[in-house]
């Protein structure tokens, strides 16, 4: 990979690996490195059923941390989980404890998260030799997932990146149309477009769709770097003043780039030292409430994911009106053209969790069926009318993704189920609570409540008096009831 006039040239992977400790001295993402060692050196089936055995002594929660129940997991970096930020991201430590049960799964069972977000549960089931499957409505996030868990020689990858500085040396100009990424001149000055258009232009010619994939992550990510989008929050907010661009005024975005497929280089090293070849992550659909067949990309399969085909599902959901995250990634989506101006909202009304409705909607209390619930809402609608809908929705569009995760869990699979309870205009919302009850409604029988403090994990700031901070994450395991055996009946 050639930088002409930086000092670097001929960028072959012994010096790539030299960069890499350069530039990992001035990152902001604490890294541990991930070479020689198992990526799952110890089981935890023994504390897991300890804990159960508790639990069903005492029938209370138990407060852990999973940073200490998994301390061979270091924080900061391990294989690609970091290749691209995504808000609210589970923690690595709580899909590999419940993944190092072997009551819960063992090689080769098929593990899935239907709210896979960018791909922690499913890079954590590979490196556990599981067979990852996932699904999620955002199109980022599943860009970010399928680079995650495919493995790509770094050979092919420095190759790649080699051609793209060439083509973006020998264009000055950018050839393609700007991007449609909304109010696109507010979150960007105009060189930066040019030189982020150049770099787009360069990428799409490539030809191996892994490779490529791999390359618009990292383009992703200096996508936000670069703008003028306030980085110490999730959704784009305008930052008042810049202290990331150089003395000329504008950023390096060339630099950035580099330094980014440098980082996502090194990662995609550690995956390579953690497994001995394994499947790519398997893409299940868009929708949690009608997953889909496997496939080895981002077709849809038009068959549904077969009755109870799934060994143990972990994954957590969103959690209603916290997170919004089609906004969150809005620059990149218009970047990558993988949602034009016009397609933010379709995406957001096709996800379970978001926040914005037609004032017709509440004009009535709404009512989900489940008492408990319900009884919440109507106190929420005397308050405010649209955070009555936005949580009653909620709850009705996860009984749908529930009873979904239901149908394709095999008998005595299991389900691992990570949410937050939080408030709504001052009331109490249990989701933990309400999404239990679907669950038993379902046939899946409760085995286990765990408590885990959030630290750092950004789910939510106070916007308003509306909503809460979420602090602490509940972890709800249940099991699917074996099918009741039919007695036998002597006629004779």
């Amino acid at each position: 990979m050639e930088l002409k006039g930086r000092g670097i040239v001929n960028l072959d992977e012994a010096n790539f690996r030299a960069h890499n400790e350069a530039e990992q001295s001035n990152s902001d993402e604490k890294s541990v490195g991930a070479t020689g060692f198992n990526p799952y050196p110890e089981h935890t089936t023994q504390t897991l059923a300890d804990m159960i055995s508790r639990y069903e002594r005492t029938g209370r929660a138990q407060n852990v941390s999973f940073r200490d129940l998994v301390p061979w997991v270091k924080m900061g970096e391990r294989a690609t989980h970091y290749i691209h930020s995504y808000p609210a991201k589970l923690l690595p430590q709580i899909a590999h404890f419940f993944l190092s049960a072997q009551s819960l799964s063992k090689e080769g069972d098929i593990v899935l998260d239907p709210f896979g977000g960018s791909g922690t549960v499913a890079l954590e089931a590979i490196l556990a030799g599981r067979k990852a499957y996932y699904a999620d409505a955002n199109p980022l996030a599943r860009l970010i997932a399928g680079v995650k868990t495919r493995c790509v020689q770094t050979e092919a990858i420095i190759q790649a990146a080699d051609r793209v500085e060439r083509r973006y040396s020998n264009a000055r100009i950018p050839t393609g149309s700007a991007p449609s990424v909304v109010n696109l001149e507010y979150w960007y000055e105009p060189e930066v477009i040019k030189s982020l258009c150049r770099i787009k232009d360069a990428i799409e010619v490539e030809t191996d769709c892994a490779i490529k994939n791999f390359l618009r992550v990292s383009f992703s990510s200096v996508c936000r770097k670069v703008s003028l989008a306030d980085p110490r929050l999730s959704v784009p907010v305008r930052i008042k003043t810049s202290t990331t661009h150089a003395p000329d005024g504008f950023p390096d975005v060339w630099k950035g780039f580099y330094s980014q497929v440098s980082n996502n280089l090194r990662r995609m090293q550690n995956l390579l030292q953690m497994v001995n070849g394994f499947d790519s992550a398997f893409y299940v659909g868009d929708n949690a409430r009608s997953l889909r067949a496997p496939t080895a990309n981002f077709d849809l399969s038009p068959e549904a994911l077969g009755d109870k085909s799934v060994d143990l599902i972990i994954t957590s959901p969103p959690y209603a009106g916290a997170q919004k995250y089609i906004r969150a990634s809005s620059l990149s989506l218009g970047w990558l053209g993988l949602a034009n101006k016009d397609g933010l909202k379709p995406l957001e009304n096709a996800s379970i969790g978001r926040e914005h409705f037609p004032t017709s909607s509440h004009r009535e209390c709404p009512q989900t069926g489940l008492d408990v619930a319900d009884r919440i809402i109507k106190r929420i609608f005397k308050v405010n009318p649209l955070r009555s809908v936005i949580v009653a929705t909620y709850i009705i569009e996860m009984d749908a993704a529930i009873k979904e995760m239901t149908r394709v869990l095999r008998p005595g699979g299991h389900l691992v189920l990570v949410i937050g309870n939080n408030e709504v205009c001052g009331l109490p919302f249990k989701s933990s609570e309400y999404l239990a009850l679907i669950c038993e409604k379902y046939g899946l029988s409760l085995k286990l409540k765990l408590i885990d403090e959030i630290k750092s994990r950004g789910l939510m700031t106070k916007r308003n008096k509306t909503a809460s901070v979420i602090t602490r994450e509940w972890v709800l395991l249940f099991e699917k009831k074996a099918a009741k055996q039919r007695k036998r009946v002597d006629r004779h």
